[in-house]
This record gives structure tokens, sequence and C-alpha cells, in this order.
């Protein structure tokens, strides 16, 4: 019969946190196809930076109609992922749309989770301001660790994209809110602790209004705050194609290529703790887009 102390002890050790690896959160540019670009000639190279990332939740930004049509996103679902674009009818009406949609209106912004690891609860998609730009919005869902039980939310989006001083910065100011007016009413039916994460191309640097904003309701940038940070800009500049029809590209100027000129970031709130910041500079990443992919690890274990 077991005493009483292995008792207690069995006791305590059911009562313990599961633990669990630790989640790992990109947020990647893959550089549309809006400038002669073509998505046959970098296809290829997304999938494996994505593949190779090994990440659990992910979230693209510039995903045109013929990202959509390629086999990248075939091969990603073989691979195990899930891809959340969100109701966008639903997000068309709330944004008051009364045309009829067209490519266009496609969500830019997608979300992908592993389904072995994570549970699907909740989603959507809201665009920010469909008379300015049609491709900048928010992709949110609402997961749950189905090792751990643990729930949390992810959010991918692009942020205005014009730097003309205030206005551009009051845009963006007003894209930060917008998100943070979702992780409200998420909370509302969800729980009101449950932990966010938040990754994207915010077109602005940390110092800037729209992320002091994010900071003031309770956001933490990883690239501050993780235990390992990486010391690269997340924004590298347009690949430029070769003679022999391959894209080439390559960081920075020692003195630009600093984390302060980021424009790509990965936030998180309460509950959560950033252990690994990673700006990916392997020259795949570097040869298929403008910007460098952003790779935060967390742990869950909140």
């Amino acid at each position: 019969m077991m005493n009483r102390i292995a008792f207690a002890v069995a006791v305590a050790a059911l009562s313990l946190p599961v633990k669990s690896e630790p989640l790992r959160f990109l947020t990647f540019n893959i550089w549309g196809d809006y400038f002669n670009n073509p998505v046959a000639e970098r296809e290829a190279g997304v999938e494996a930076t994505i593949l190779n990332s090994r990440a659990d939740v992910i979230a693209l930004q510039e995903v045109t109609p013929n990202w959509y049509k390629s086999q990248m996103f075939l091969n990603l679902e073989k691979a195990g992922y899930a891809v959340v674009r969100g109701d966008e009818s639903a997000a068309l009406r709330r944004a008051a749309f009364t045309g009829k949609p067209t490519d266009e209106h496609i969500n830019h912004e997608p979300l992908l989770y592993s389904k072995d690891r994570l549970k699907l609860l909740d989603s959507g998609t809201d665009f920010f301001h469909l008379k300015l730009q049609t491709s900048k919005s928010v992709t949110w869902l609402v997961l749950e660790d189905r090792k751990t039980g643990r729930r949390f939310a992810a959010f991918g989006t692009h942020f205005w994209w014009q730097h003309n001083g205030k206005e551009s910065n009051a845009i963006r100011e007003l894209n930060a809110r917008h998100i943070l007016w979702i992780l409200a009413d998420i909370r509302r039916k969800w729980g009101e602790n449950l932990p966010a994460i938040l990754g994207g191309d915010l077109n602005s640097r940390v110092t800037s209004s729209d992320h002091a904003m994010l900071r003031s309701k309770g956001f933490e940038n990883a690239a501050s705050h993780a235990e390992i940070r990486s010391p690269h800009c997340s924004h590298h500049g347009n690949p430029v194609r070769g003679k022999d029809g391959k894209w080439r590209g390559s960081l920075q100027s020692p003195e630009r290529d600093k984390a302060k000129y980021s424009i790509d970031h990965i936030y998180y709130t309460k509950g959560i703790r950033a252990l690994r910041h990673e700006i990916v500079t392997d020259q795949i990443a570097l040869d298929v887009s403008d910007h460098s992919p952003v790779l935060v690890e967390f742990d869950l274990t909140f």
C-alpha cells in the first residue's frame, strides 16, 4: 500500500503543469509578385524557408492571388500545416464594402499552424482600410496545445506602408488599435487572461507610436525581451535577378543592418515567455524576399 508521503508526492506531481516544447512563431513577408518577381521563380525558396523554420505558427504577408494558386500551399498542407484566411465575406461586410469582391479583396495575411501540435478553436479576419489599400489586414486564431491544453491567441498582420510623417503614423496607430479591439473581443469569449502573440510587417520601428500603443496594452516586443536576440535588421531590400535568371539577396551594410531598424516584429502578452528571437539570414531566405523572416521561440508553460 502506498504510504502517505508517496501518495502526497504522486498527487503533487499530478498537479504540476505539463511541460511542452517551446512554441516557434514565424512571421514572413514573402514579397508578393508586384515587381516583376514571379511566384514560380521563388516559391520553392519560400517554401523551404518556412519548412526549415520548423515553426508551429506562421504569419505571412503579401500573399497575392498567384501565391494562393501556387503549389506551395498544397505542399505546406501535405507537410502538416493548416492554412487559415478567415471569413473574407464577413470581413468585407464589417468594412462596409458594397461592391463586387475581386482578387484584390483576398486576405493577404493568412496564418498557418501545425495540425499535429495545435487545435484550432476560433478564427477570423478583418480588413483595416479598403479605401486606402485592400491588402492590409489582420488574421487571428485561438489555438490549443494538444499536449498541455494551454490556449493562446495568434495574430498575423501587415500595417500601412507609407512613411510621410504624422498622417501615416496615425494610420498605423489605428491598425494597432484595431488589433487591440479584436483581442478584447476574443478575451471576452475565451478568457480575460488569454495570452496573445502578434507577428507581422508593421512597417515601423519599435520606437514609433503604433508600437507604443501595443506596449501600453501589455504587449512586449520579443526583439527587446527575449533571452537571446538577433542583432540584424529584418528588412534588407529587394533581391536582384542576375544574368543567370536567379534572384540574389544580401544583408544591408553593417551601418544599417541593426535591430533598431527592423520593421517586422513579433509581440506577445503576459503569460508567455520569449526565449529566443532570430532574424533568419541564410541565403535561401535572402534570395526570395526583401524581408528576412523573424522567428521566436516561446515558453507556453504559464
